[in-house]
């Protein structure tokens, strides 16, 4: 994040600090609220989550150019990045039912995997000359492309079920 912030908010070093407490702030909270609004509706609270995601990382760069964007971008992006956290579980384990040790480990397998991926395609934007602006941009696509993911996954249970 230090890069990021010197590069487009001009942050001082105690900047970065505050807003690494931040991001710790909305980490804690998106956590907590993504477990609440999984307990409400889990295709509700993934598709929601993961919209939110996509939206608020397009328009981080945007954001990212004052400091109070800066704030209000952090705590929310990071909310969403840990917001998805528990639905997401809850979807596997009901998945593995009969395996639900297995599924999660697997399940932190796939995290720490996606959180790879992203980061190399992130670095590779900025290898090609797109700048630190770009990397949320790309974070927004794959948000996307998770969202539309589910949505398709939605639509094939609901045709299994029509036809069983």
């Amino acid at each position: 994040m230090a890069p990021v912030l010197a590069d487009l908010t001009h942050a001082s070093p105690n900047f970065v600090a505050f807003a690494l407490v931040l991001i710790g702030i909305g980490f804690t909270l998106g956590n907590t609220l993504g477990g609440r609004l999984a307990d409400w509706s889990l295709d509700g609270a993934t598709k929601l989550i993961l919209g939110l995601l996509a939206v608020i990382m397009a328009v981080l760069p945007l954001l990212l150019t004052t400091h109070a964007g800066a704030a209000i971008g952090l705590v929310v992006w990071a909310a969403a990045a840990f917001g998805i956290v528990p639905p997401v579980q809850m979807r596997v384990m009901q998945a593995a039912a009969q395996a639900p040790g297995l599924a999660s480990s697997v399940n932190v397998g796939a995290f720490n995997l996606g959180n790879a991926l992203g980061a190399a395609l992130g670095g590779a934007a900025i290898g090609q000359g797109l700048g630190y602006a770009s990397v949320p941009l790309v974070g927004a696509a794959l948000a996307a492309g998770g969202l539309g993911l589910v949505w398709l996954g939605n639509a094939g249970r609901r045709r299994v079920a029509q036809g069983a």
